[in-house]
């Protein structure tokens, strides 16, 4: 077996026991459910399942992570490689410009302006005509509340205003806190 084949064929097995322990919890909290004589069983919705799997993987992804820094495989074997947490580095955060960019999506206005961006670049007035109940001050403002996060460019040339690749990751992230929020009342 080549180095790759071997390194797939370990999550190949690493996966087949996720899914198996993934089984067992389940098992264990159906046991659980039954000794404390719960006769309520409550099933989340998609969008709450779809959050909890977006939490799931972004763990798996961690623990992942945390293999590849401890435990390499590598063409003569598996080598471990020992490194304490506190030589690790954190990648650096930009605090600042995080806040700028959630600023800019604390405005209904603005997360309206960006689903309509959405499906392509727009000029003022095509916002404007899609957006009646914003003025069209108001909708200057928050376009350049927009741009100055980098959730939005306008052209040069044309004018017309652009989502950005930042700025359509941040909506969707709103529309799947807003999902959550909705549900979770």
């Amino acid at each position: 077996m080549s180095e790759g084949e071997d390194v797939r064929e370990e999550l190949r097995k690493l996966r087949n026991e996720i899914a198996s322990l993934k089984e067992q919890l389940r098992e264990a909290r159906e046991q659980r459910r039954k000794e404390r004589g719960y006769s309520l069983y409550i099933d989340v919705g998609d969008s709450i399942r779809e959050s909890i799997e977006d939490a799931l993987e972004s763990v798996a992804e961690s623990i992942h992570g945390e293999l590849k820094r401890s435990i390499f495989i590598g063409p003569r074997g598996v080598s471990i490689i020992k490194e304490t947490v506190s030589e690790r580095k954190e990648p650096p955060i930009n605090f600042s410009k995080t806040a700028e960019i959630m600023n800019a999506l604390s405005h209904e206005h603005r997360l309206k302006i960006l689903k309509e961006l959405m499906s392509g670049g727009k000029y003022v007035n095509e916002l404007e005509e899609r957006l009646p109940e914003i003025t069209a001050s108001t909708l200057l403002s928050h376009l350049r509340i927009l741009e100055e996060a980098g959730l939005v460019v306008q052209e040069k040339v044309r004018g017309r205003y652009l989502i950005t690749m930042p700025g359509r990751i941040a909506y969707r992230m709103a529309v799947k806190v807003a999902k959550f929020v909705e549900e979770s009342e």
